[in-house]
């Protein structure tokens, strides 16, 4: 709760100051267009009035008015100039704070979802190696129709900092691929390849599930594996292709007789806890959408808040009840009526009231 009348409320806010600028900028063009037309309709008045005094019989009044004449039009434009001159400064001035309010709502936007404030229904965890760096991201669903994606930090990662291959593990791993004939025996040999020079190409966990694709440079082999659970009682996929061949190494029992099961799961295990530590390094939000709607680039973020508190209104109203009453609260946030009042009227006018309403504070003393 505190994340949200933090970070959440302070988006909104710096959202309304952001839109508020922006109409105060609207407002400069529109009474730029005002002037400038006023400045057409007298300047066309006084032209009007010299047209008269040139056709009048008196030479000093023709005279005057030929001088007043082509002073008008320089004065017009310099009159003109100076307008817009003035308006495009003040115009550039809203601009540059909109962009600023702007960053400030995205930023508090970021360190709000980065909390994972809300009850998560599926999350995964993806690296794709390109140009011999890892790009890697945090894709999030949650109770609300929440869908939002974080870039994640793999240069600050212990195993996702460089090209991961399967000889940092320090133990040799190995897989059947293939039999021969021994040349003076019919007995069939298996063939191994091993994996030590494989590098990670990508890889996505979900749930402690992995799907991992490798590849050995120079010579385009690839090896695919597939887990689907824990290290303990999850089933293992292993999919082998080069040039020659295709062979998917679990479902041919002679092959799978000759698999180090274990010894996979635990590589692989490496991985899934390797990819969840890349996490908890969140450094932007990439996406956010909800209900299937893209939010990010043009939020609406009142009813972002106001969705977030249907979603975690009854546990809000609990805590806030607890509050009320002076009993502490078990969720550990340090929070006080007095406070998050506070924050609340932050929000101003109609919207002040619809969270007030929502979180049950009316009734609070």
């Amino acid at each position: 709760m505190k994340q949200t009348i933090t970070h959440l409320f302070d988006a909104v806010r710096f959202a309304d100051h952001a839109n508020e600028l922006e109409e105060s900028a609207r407002s400069v063009e529109g009474n730029l267009e005002m002037a400038l037309n006023k400045l057409e309709a007298q300047t066309e008045e006084i032209s009007n009035l010299l047209g008269t005094m040139k056709v009048d019989r008196e030479a000093v009044l023709k005279e005057l008015a030929q001088q007043v004449d082509g002073f008008l039009g320089t004065a017009k434009e310099q009159a003109k100039s100076k307008l817009q001159r003035g308006a495009k400064q003040e115009i550039e001035g809203y601009r540059k704070a909109v962009s600023g309010e702007r960053d400030k709502a995205l930023k508090s936007l970021e360190a709000y979802f980065s909390s994972d404030p809300l009850p998560i229904l599926d999350n995964a965890i993806q690296v794709r190696l390109n140009d011999g760096v890892y790009e890697a991201k945090s894709t999030y669903e949650c109770e609300g129709g929440f869908k939002y994606d974080f870039r994640l930090a793999a240069q600050n990662s212990e195993v996702f900092h460089e090209p991961f291959a399967f000889s940092k593990l320090g133990y040799e791993l190995r897989v059947p691929v293939r039999f021969s004939r021994a040349v003076l025996s019919r007995t069939r040999t298996p063939g191994f390849e091993k994996l030590d020079q494989y590098i990670l190409a990508d890889a996505e966990t979900s749930g402690g599930k992995l799907h991992a694709n490798f590849e050995k440079p120079g010579n385009g082999a690839k090896l695919k594996v597939i887990t689907s659970g824990s290290q303990e009682d999850g089933f293992l996929g292993l999919e082998y292709s080069d040039r020659l061949q295709a062979v998917n190494v679990m479902n041919d029992p002679s092959l799978l007789a000759f698999v180090d099961i274990e010894a996979i799961k635990k590589a692989t295990g490496v991985l899934v806890t390797g990819l969840n530590d890349l996490s908890k390094r969140k450094v932007a939000l990439l996406r956010l959408a909800v209900n299937g709607e893209q939010t990010l680039d043009k939020v609406s973020w009142r009813e972002i808040l106001l969705k977030v508190i249907s979603v975690m209104g009854p546990k809000y109203r609990n805590t806030i009840k607890k509050l009320s009453t002076g009993v502490p609260t078990d969720d550990g946030e340090e929070l006080d009526m007095d406070y998050l009042k506070g924050r609340v009227k932050l929000l101003g006018g109609d919207l002040a009231r619809s969270v007030s309403q929502a979180l049950g504070l009316a009734g609070t003393q």
